[in-house]
């Protein structure tokens, strides 16, 4: 009986974590691909609307220290610990070692612009586990694009 109770226990204890895994949806003002000359390194530079500005601050800030993944249309496009709460209009995707997921710059550009946008996960969230999670979205924003 011992056994089950363990059991029960950390099924419980899983649920707990699984449900504080949180993705937030942002919505982009303009997603501008391009290329560092130095580098060569593909980017993309995202400038954020209003509302969404708003929604990134108040989800990094609680996560300062943590792991985050940036996704648009399902592709990973970043993955990194929070250093401080990102509370800017803009910021630069910059392209790793094998590129957007096989996609280019113009490709993750336009699908930033359309109905998939942006997302945001914390550390608890793992790509297979995407429908299952909650998904705040910035005020004004819709499924539709």
């Amino acid at each position: 009986m011992s056994a089950f109770r363990s059991l029960a226990c950390a099924a419980l204890l899983l649920a707990a974590a699984a449900s504080h895994a949180e993705t937030v949806a942002l919505r982009a003002q303009s997603a501008t691909p391009g290329i560092e000359p130095q580098t060569k390194m593909r980017f993309v530079d995202v400038v954020l609307q209003p509302e969404s500005r708003q929604v990134l601050a108040d989800f990094t800030r609680n996560r300062v220290g943590k792991r985050v993944q940036l996704r648009s249309n399902g592709v990973l496009l970043s993955s990194a610990t929070l250093q401080s709460p990102l509370e800017g209009d803009s910021f630069r995707i910059v392209a790793g070692e094998h590129g957007f997921g096989g996609k280019s710059a113009d490709d993750i550009a336009k699908g930033i612009m359309s109905g998939g946008g942006l997302t945001v996960d914390d550390e608890s969230g793992a790509a297979n586990d995407a429908g299952t999670r909650p998904t705040r979205r910035a005020p004004g924003s819709d499924s539709g694009g």
